[in-house]
Order: C-alpha cells, then structure tokens, then sequence
C-alpha cells in the first residue's frame, strides 16, 4: 500500500495499493495561461492547451507576443517560432536564457518535429508578415498556433473570424472597424481606439474582455515595454 499526497488540494493523503496508484492519470501543461487580470482585478487566463488545435491572432507588438511566449514557457509548453525577424526572437530568447530544448525556430511552413502530447504542448508563434494567416497544417491537438499583426487590415478578416481566440492591442479607427464588422462588435468598437497600452481586448467566442497584462517586475525587466508602436 502508498500513501498519496494531493498537495494544495482539499483531498489530503490517502492509502491505496500499487495498482490503484499506477492507475492514476496525471496530466500536465493543459491550459492555465494567465493573459492578466480583469477590470476587477480578477486574474484572466485561457484554455490554451486542449485536445483539440487552438488558433489564436494578435494584433499589436512583437513585445506582446513575446510576453504571452514567455508565460505559455512558464506551464511546460515547448516553443517554435516562424518569424521574418530572427534577430528579435533570438535576443528574447538569449535575454530570458530560455534554451533550444524548449525553444527553437522553423522555416515558414514546416511543422515541429515532434508531436505535441497533454504533457508536451506546443506553441508555434507565426510571425512572418501581414498577409499570413494560420496554416492548417500546422494544427494538431495540444498545439496552439499564435499568429502575429502589428497592423490589422483588410486581408485579415478571414483570418479574425477563424481564430478561436483574438487579443488586440490599443488600434486605430480603421483597424477597429475592421475587427467590429468581422467579430460582431460594433457596440464597442470605439472602446477599441482607447484601450491603455498595456492593456488587450481578449475575443473568445464571440464576448469580450478587457484585460490588463499585469506584467511582473521579471516579465518587465526581460522583456521591456510591451505598448504597441506607432
């Protein structure tokens, strides 16, 4: 017989015999990626990591993309990056001393080597131009696909209304009209020309939050300001 402990949990210790213990399903690294707190100071996070592929699209700096990289490292997901700015990727990586066994680059259009599992999730960061859109082929359950704009324009309507999860920084007016009419928002598309600069409008289904990045003093000494050029 064992003695099993569930640590922070209200369950305590418990007795039960080898087979019971071999028996038990621990899964690691599913969702539980903080994205920040609310306007109530509630943290916000997303079920990132699932057994199904997860689309996602942001619209801002590349900072913000590295922020939401940085904390997906954080719960045990492994990390490909498709970028046509290497240089900015790689200084994120070598300030962090985040190493190549948990993060590495792809040339654009080739998946990961590796299969992604419940306790190896990936993360691919598709941050190749304005045109490109999620790959398909690129998804695989327990793999999230982050797709990255510094601006929003027409072409990526398709791409809007196919992600299952949009995060737009502060935009400009046209931007705003374009994520509106294709996200069904219109009754707060002026809300999203005024957001503060560390803050991002998070669409999942069709709803959205308004949430602050609460970056932490070490996520802002890494990575530096996270508000959107321009």
């Amino acid at each position: 017989m064992k003695s099993v402990a569930f640590p922070g949990s209200r369950m305590g210790s418990h007795i039960a015999d080898t087979a019971t213990v071999g028996g038990l399903n621990l899964v690691a690294g599913g969702g539980g990626l903080v994205v920040g707190r609310s306007r109530q100071q509630e943290p916000v996070g997303l079920r990132l990591f699932r057994a199904e592929p997860t689309r996602l699209l942001l619209t801002g700096g590349v900072r913000c993309a590295e922020l939401l990289a940085f904390r997906a490292l954080a719960i045990g997901a492994r990390l490909f990056i498709q970028t046509a700015r290497e240089q900015e990727w790689d200084s994120f990586l070598r300030r962090c001393v985040i190493g190549r066994d948990v993060a590495s680059f792809l040339p654009p259009g080739v998946p990961p080597p590796t299969a992604a599992s419940p306790t190896e999730p990936q993360l691919i960061v598709i941050d190749t131009g304005p045109v490109t859109g999620p790959d398909s082929g690129l998804s695989a359950p327990w793999r999230a696909t982050l797709v990255v704009r510094d601006d929003l324009a027409g072409w990526d309507v398709e791409a809007l209304v196919r992600s299952d999860i949009v995060l737009l920084q502060r935009l400009v007016e046209t931007e705003a009209a374009t994520a509106a009419s294709a996200l069904g928002l219109a009754s707060v598309q002026s809300w999203f020309t005024q957001l503060h600069p560390e803050m991002v409008g998070l669409i999942t289904k069709g709803k959205v939050q308004w949430v602050m990045l609460s970056m932490t003093p070490t996520e802002r000494q890494l990575i530096g300001p996270v508000a959107r050029a321009g």
